[in-house]
């Protein structure tokens, strides 16, 4: 779905094999200057733009299902374009929020800046249209997800209007967190170990989860606290296939902003793109699911 200048939300199928793909099947060039001032061995915009376009075309098809990750064009542009160097992880310590921010209040933002939300939740988990009982940290997720005006997300003007400050500190916290994929109380996705909260901090929550973990002063379990919890679902367990198969889902997004910033983290990819991470990881968890049943039936 694509938001128009009129608030209008304008149906359309930008990934044919991908009936839900959003924003990142629409093609947006990259920065050149930074092309170049990180080494990369396109040093002739000409080649660059040609390029640019190769990359996106084959990761769509990857997106589609119709070439395979290590589809030729995608790894030799990757490489031309000076994606594909090592990843790199964040070296700086998580800021710790005043208190906790309930996924309700963020739910609140969200519903009051996103009139469409019965289509762009869709973003978060995958399939069109409102579920029947969406669950509030899915809903809460959508706060930090670039769907508003002009590449605008629902929290941007929620705090803009939050007379309670400390609670836009707790945002801001939140913002700074990579969104995981919590198994009993481990991540799936290969984060720094001081993005991840201590045993304690996981009582009572789902075996399996996506949710971004942040510290806090009080009011949290063990001084952490959850964003945006979506409990997942699978039949057999097999936790550590989803991790896998969401971190190579990740791989290919930090490469897309690497093409802006060739220093981005991988961390920085779970911050800036959250959707993608609970929209693979639901998918992948119904399939999976799905495929369990039919071979039980």
């Amino acid at each position: 779905m694509l938001r128009s200048p009129d608030r209008e939300v304008v149906p359309e199928i930008l990934c044919e094999g991908d009936l839900c793909a959003q924003d990142e099947a629409i093609f947006e060039a990259g920065s050149f200057d930074n092309c170049v001032r990180y080494g990369s061995p396109c040093t002739d915009e000409a080649t660059w733009k040609a390029q640019e376009l190769r990359f996106h075309q084959a990761y769509l098809g990857v997106l589609a299902g119709l070439r395979p990750w290590d589809d030729a064009d995608l790894i030799d542009s990757a490489a031309l374009l000076g994606l594909d160097g090592p990843r790199h992880h964040d070296a700086r310590s998580p800021r710790t929020a005043d208190r906790t921010l309930d996924d309700e209040v963020l739910c609140d933002a969200v519903e009051d800046s996103v009139p469409e939300l019965m289509m762009l939740i869709e973003r978060i988990y995958g399939v069109a249209g409102m579920p029947r009982r969406p669950v509030v940290g899915a809903v809460a997720a959508l706060a930090y997800v670039y769907c508003g005006i002009e590449g605008t997300r629902p929290l941007d003007g929620w705090m803009d209007d939050e007379e309670e400050r400390s609670l836009c500190q707790a945002a801001r916290v939140i913002d700074d967190a990579p969104v995981g994929i919590w198994w009993n109380g481990e991540c799936l996705l290969p984060i720094v170990p001081r993005w991840r909260p201590p045993a304690e901090a996981f009582e009572g929550l789902p075996a399996l989860f996506v949710a971004r973990a942040y510290t806090v002063k009080s009011g949290g379990r063990a001084g952490w606290a959850f964003s945006g919890v979506m409990p997942l679902s699978l039949l057999d367990g097999a936790g550590a296939r989803l991790g896998g198969a969401v971190e190579r889902r990740m791989m290919l997004e930090l490469w897309r902003l690497r093409r802006h910033e060739r220093r981005s983290t991988f961390e920085d990819v779970l911050r800036k793109r959250p959707e993608v991470v609970y929209r693979s990881a639901g998918e992948l968890c119904a399939y999976w699911n799905e495929q369990r049943a039919s071979l039980s039936a």
